[in-house]
C-alpha cells in the first residue's frame, strides 16, 4: 500500500497567523515524554482543580503548552495576572509572540506531527520549534473533532540559519 495510506497534511488544514501580547496560565505541569493516560489525568486534575484559580480569563479554554525546548507540559488556564499559585501548580509566562496556527481534524495529529518533524517543513512554515507552543481545548474545538495548534514564529535570522 505505497501512498494509498499517506496523508497530505497540506491539504487538510487551514493556516492563520495570530499576534498574542504577553499571556499567563495557572496549572499543571509534567515532564516529557508522558503516557496518554498520564496527559488524561493531568487534564482530569485540572478540570477538578479549575475554581482554585483566580483570576481565570473569560475565553473558557484550558491551553496545553509544551515548552522548556520540548521538555516539559503545562495544561492550565489562562489568567488575567498571576496572584495566588494553588499548591502542586505551576505558572508560565508566554512572552508577545506571534503564531502560525494549524487546524484540522483531529484524526490527523499523528501526521501532522510526523510532517513536522521534518526541519524542511519547519522551515517551510517559519517555525520556530525551540519556544513553548500550545494547543487550545474549548467546547467549539474537541467535540467537533478539530485540533488547533499555535506554533511561533521563526525569526527571519532562524530560519535562513
Amino acid at each position: 500500500m505505497t501512498g494509498q495510506n499517506a496523508v497530505n497534511m497540506e491539504t487538510l488544514w487551514t493556516i492563520r497567523t495570530e499576534q498574542f501580547k504577553e499571556r499567563s496560565f495557572i496549572g499543571l505541569q509534567n515532564p516529557l515524554p508522558q503516557s496518554y493516560e498520564d496527559e488524561q489525568r493531568l487534564f482530569a486534575t485540572l478540570a477538578a482543580r479549575r475554581n482554585e484559580i483566580m483570576g481565570q480569563t473569560l475565553d473558557g479554554n484550558t491551553y496545553m503548552v509544551i515548552h522548556d525546548n520540548g521538555s516539559k507540559m503545562t495544561v492550565g488556564l489562562m489568567v488575567t495576572q498571576l496572584g495566588e499559585i494553588p499548591d502542586g501548580m505551576v505558572s508560565l509566562n508566554l512572552p508577545d509572540e506571534e503564531y502560525v496556527v494549524f487546524r484540522f481534524e483531529e484524526k490527523h495529529i499523528c501526521s501532522f506531527w510526523q510532517f513536522f518533524c521534518d526541519r524542511e517543513n519547519q522551515k517551510k512554515y517559519e517555525l520556530d520549534v525551540v519556544k513553548a507552543r500550545f494547543e487550545t481545548f474549548n467546547d467549539s474545538l474537541q467535540p467537533n473533532g478539530i485540533t488547533e495548534i499555535y506554533f511561533p514564529k521563526a525569526s527571519h535570522a532562524y530560519v535562513k540559519a
